[in-house]
């Protein structure tokens, strides 16, 4: 992020576990940032761990997202990635969120995403 950015939303995935490898587990992490310049963008972090270690990490980016757009791209990839899961895995997936909307302060989001203590760093 750059200075001026600020985090919008964080959405986290709980874990979806797999019955083929019952001691792997995968975490998707939504982060929606608020571009200084007036757009955001949506960073997707795929996080795979093997008995609590992190094995992998993928990270892909939309950028560009309009203020208009930006809650229903929202809507629509949280919508994409659980039916997906659902189809491959059958288990029916649910997110936590935190809404950093209203908190321009950069010392502030960070304080309080610590306080929600949802993200692994890996």
């Amino acid at each position: 992020m750059k200075k001026d950015d600020r985090f919008h939303k964080i959405i986290i995935s709980d874990h979806v576990l797999f019955e083929l490898y019952p001691e792997t587990e995968t975490i998707i992490t939504f982060i929606i940032i608020r571009r200084a310049i007036g757009i955001f963008s949506i960073v997707n972090i795929l996080k795979t761990f093997q008995k609590g270690i992190c094995v992998s990490r993928s990270v892909q980016d939309k950028k560009g997202i309009t203020t208009q757009n930006i809650d229903a791209e929202i809507d629509r990839i949280q919508k994409d990635f659980t039916q997906g899961v659902q189809a491959q895995t059958n288990y029916q997936l649910h997110w936590d969120a935190l809404d950093l909307s209203r908190t321009t302060d950069k010392k502030e989001q960070l304080e309080r995403i610590r306080k929600w203590g949802k993200l692994k760093v890996c």
